[in-house]
């Protein structure tokens, strides 16, 4: 839907009515009020037989000015004003053991955030019609993106996230409850049906208010099932080390203990599943999980877009100015004559 508009539509007739005024007073008579340079051209013209091309020039260029001073603005806007799909909330693990390089890539080595990302842009491009929000967290948890259905947006905000933006630490417990107070607010009286949480860590609890088993209890109270994904191994594996300005300076090997059966728990008490982020068919398997549920209905307002106009109307005004200057400097060859308006 597109639409016209003027941002200040009183500052408009405000300005239209200088015009009208010198127009008026011109129909009704002349009247010597001024004493300026040049102002015997905007008489009008009389036996003499001098053109008003100049002076309807200068009129039109400050109609065209209270145009453009009042802002006309053209919004476009694209409004799907209900439709079915799910709510899925991401919960991602940004703790330091993500740095862990036990994943390999074309390139090399990966660590554990690199090789869920493309989980992650899974989920947000292959659900178009979804609304997708994405929670962080490591020693405590935040929203980086409500529900939307801005994927643009959304892909935008994963390519940013990084480790160590938060404090250190694994709450998953904080990132599942942030993430089910996201779908809580967005679904208002609604009924849980179509929300979901994906929830991708490595899996071992640290940190946090809120233990994993009070934030299943949760999700199970309120019908929301979580599916997680586990990223690593158990055992030894390649760490970074980082200096104090943030350059890598070597590798080494520490040990890692990847909690599955906590993840797992969570998935089985909550009517999810769990998955292995190393699997080729991790996301396929989950669209498959999720597309069996019921989808639920929102209202979406999406696309507005708003284009500011003044320019057309302020240069062609600009342009007038100068002919009409030029028209009136034509007309007169007196420095300093009495004005009649």
């Amino acid at each position: 839907m597109t639409e016209f508009r003027f941002e200040q539509p009183l500052l408009l007739l405000g300005l239209l009515l200088i015009p009208a005024l010198i127009v008026w007073r011109r129909w009704r008579g002349r009247s010597p009020v001024w004493l300026v340079p040049y102002a015997a051209s905007w008489a009008p013209a009389g036996k003499s037989g001098r053109r008003e091309w100049p002076m309807a020039l200068l009129y039109t260029a400050v109609a065209l000015l209270a145009i453009a001073a009042a802002r006309p603005q053209r919004t476009d806007s694209d409004e799907q004003v209900v439709s079915r799909g799910y709510d899925v909330m991401l919960a991602v693990d940004l703790s330091t053991s993500m740095l862990a390089e036990d994943y390999k890539g074309a390139k090399g080595s990966l660590n554990r955030l690199d090789a869920i990302r493309p989980v992650l842009k899974a989920f947000i491009t292959g659900r178009p019609h979804d609304r997708i929000g994405m929670v962080l967290f490591a020693g405590h948890a935040f929203t980086l993106a409500p529900l939307t259905t801005d994927h643009r947006w959304l892909e935008r905000q994963l390519a940013d996230i990084k480790i160590g933006i938060i404090e250190d630490g694994t709450a998953i417990g904080d990132g599942l409850g942030v993430a089910l107070t996201n779908l809580e607010s967005s679904r208002g009286s609604q009924n849980s049906v179509g929300s979901f949480v994906v929830l991708l860590t490595d899996g071992a609890n640290t940190s946090g208010s809120l233990t994993p088993p009070q934030a299943t209890a949760i999700a199970r109270h309120r019908g929301i099932p979580v599916y997680t994904i586990g990223a690593g191994r158990n055992g030894m594996v390649p760490f970074p080390i980082f200096d104090a300005s943030g350059r890598r300076i070597a590798t080494r090997e520490r040990p890692s203990s990847i909690d599955v059966e906590a993840l797992r728990t969570i998935s089985a008490q909550t009517s999810g599943r769990y998955f292995d982020a190393g699997s080729q068919k991790t996301v396929a398997a989950a669209f498959a999980a999720i597309d069996r549920a019921q989808k639920t209905r929102f209202r979406v307002k999406t696309n507005v877009k708003t284009t500011e106009l003044f320019a057309f109307a302020a240069l062609p005004a600009l342009a007038l100015l100068f002919a009409a200057a030029w028209g009136f400097g034509m007309r007169t060859g007196s420095p300093v004559r009495r004005a009649a308006i």
